[in-house]
C-alpha cells in the first residue's frame, strides 16, 4: 500500500511540473520571472489536416486520341502516255494515169502530133546507167549540126502532172545513136515549165511514163524530118 500511494504522489507531482501548477495554486515561474506560456492540455489534441487534398476535379484525363490516318492516299500517277500512234503508212501508190492520148497533150517543145509515123520504137531499155529508145530511124533521118554537132533526133518523155499529161524532149540524138543518160531523163535537162530545173523533177521507181522518138523538133528553127514514132509506155525502175 505504501508503495501504490508513494507512486501515485510521483505522477501526480510531475503532472504537476508538466502544468506548471504546485499544490497551493502557485505557476512556475520562468526565467524571466514571469509564467510560463504553455499550451493547455486542450492545445495538444491533433487536429487532421484542414482538409483532405481531393482529386483533380473532372473526369480523369482521356488518353491521347489515336492519330487520324491520312485523310485519302494520294493518288497514283496518271496513266502511263499511250504508246506512239501506228507508224504512218508508206505513201499509197498514185493511181494508174490514163492511157495517153497525143491529141490531149500539153507539148513543151513542138507539137508533133500530126506527124507521120515511120519510125518502129520497138523497146526502151535500161542499161546500167544509160536509157536505150532501140528504134529504126537511127541511121536513116537526115542529119543537122547545132554548135558543130551533128545530130539527127530528138527523144520525148510524155508525164502526167496534175491531171495533165505533157510532152517534152530531153536531149538530142546523133546519127545511129538510141541510149543516152539515164540522168539525162530530169527537169534540169527538159527545161521547161514545170519540169524546169528549178522544179527539180526526176522520174520515181514505179512512174508511169511514155516515151517516143521523132525528127529534132526542140527547137522549131532547126528541123530535118517530120517524122516519129508511136509512143512506148513504161515503168521507171
Amino acid at each position: 500500500m505504501m508503495m501504490k500511494r508513494s507512486l501515485h504522489i510521483i505522477v501526480a507531482l510531475t503532472l504537476a511540473a508538466c502544468t506548471g501548477q504546485l499544490e497551493g495554486g502557485e505557476q512556475d515561474a520562468g526565467p524571466d520571472g514571469g509564467a510560463h506560456d504553455l499550451p493547455s492540455p486542450g492545445d495538444w489534441a491533433v487536429t487532421p489536416d484542414a482538409a483532405v487534398v481531393k482529386p483533380d476535379a473532372g473526369a480523369p484525363p482521356k488518353p491521347d486520341a489515336a492519330p487520324k490516318p491520312d485523310a485519302k492516299p494520294p493518288k497514283p500517277d496518271a496513266a502511263p502516255p499511250k504508246p506512239d500512234a501506228a507508224p504512218p503508212k508508206p505513201d499509197a501508190k498514185p493511181p494508174a494515169p490514163p492511157p495517153l492520148d497525143l491529141s490531149k497533150v500539153k507539148w513543151m517543145h513542138t507539137n508533133v502530133a500530126g506527124w507521120k509515123v515511120t519510125a518502129k520504137l520497138s523497146s526502151v531499155t535500161f542499161k546500167g546507167g544509160l536509157i536505150c529508145l532501140n528504134h529504126d530511124k537511127a541511121g536513116v533521118w537526115s542529119n543537122n549540126k547545132i554548135n558543130a554537132v551533128i545530130v539527127n533526133a530528138n527523144p520525148w518523155v510524155f508525164i502526167w502532172h496534175k491531171g495533165q499529161w505533157y510532152g517534152a524532149t530531153w536531149e538530142w540524138m546523133r546519127p545511129n545513136q538510141t541510149c543516152k543518160n539515164r540522168s539525162s531523163v530530169a527537169g534540169d535537162h527538159i527545161k521547161k515549165k514545170p519540169f524546169d530545173a528549178a522544179s527539180g523533177w526526176k522520174p520515181k521507181s514505179g512512174q508511169v511514163l511514155y516515151f517516143m522518138v521523132s525528127g529534132l523538133a526542140r527547137m522549131s528553127s532547126i528541123t530535118n524530118v517530120k517524122e516519129r514514132s508511136k509512143p512506148v509506155k513504161v515503168i521507171w525502175p
